[in-house]
């Protein structure tokens, strides 16, 4: 398999040279938090207690938006099963000239998922019309690893991970 072009973070859409902050949207045990994670630090403090802790029927999302802005260069959308320890992720980011570029995981944990009939999704709402295939299963330790890389790392896709080019998902 080809490997997806990647863009560098100086490559996203981003206003006026702004800094990129990295925040995301998740849920723990009946609430959702938005989260903004200001060093890689924070960050593996936070997944330390997401990935013990998640309401894994629910999908995390995940946004990299320039400074002031409101407006995202790039979505992330992950689902894990903290039981059988895969997850799947979905990453679709703006570049300055406007195109839209979609990535998918490509993992070797497919075995893992199929075995358990593990469905994972990339919008909570509609999980059956949005189920990802087994084939972008990961692990989680892969996923804490992916997920620094995303907010702090200087390429999308975070090199982590294995990741396949797909069309747009439709929610960016």
């Amino acid at each position: 398999m080809a490997e997806p072009d990647a863009l560098h973070r100086t490559e996203l859409a981003v206003t006026g040279g702004r800094r990129l902050e990295a925040s995301g949207v998740f849920h723990l045990r009946g609430a959702a938090y938005t989260v903004t994670f200001e060093t890689p630090a924070g960050l593996a403090t936070f997944l330390g207690l997401y990935l013990a802790e998640a309401d894994d029927t629910k999908v995390a999302r995940c946004h990299l938006t320039p400074q002031g802005t409101g407006l995202p260069a790039a979505n992330l959308r992950f689902h894990l099963n903290r039981a059988h320890q895969v997850a799947a992720a979905v990453l679709i980011a703006m570049d300055a000239d406007g195109r839209s570029h979609s990535w998918m995981t490509h993992g070797a944990a497919a075995s893992i998922g199929s075995a358990a009939n593990v469905v994972l999704a990339h919008d909570t709402w509609h999980p059956l019309e949005t189920a990802l295939p087994p084939e972008s299963f990961i692990t989680v330790d892969q996923l804490r690893t992916m997920l620094a890389q995303w907010a702090f790392g200087e390429t999308l896709p975070p090199p982590a991970v294995a990741w396949r080019s797909v069309r747009d998902v439709g929610w960016f």
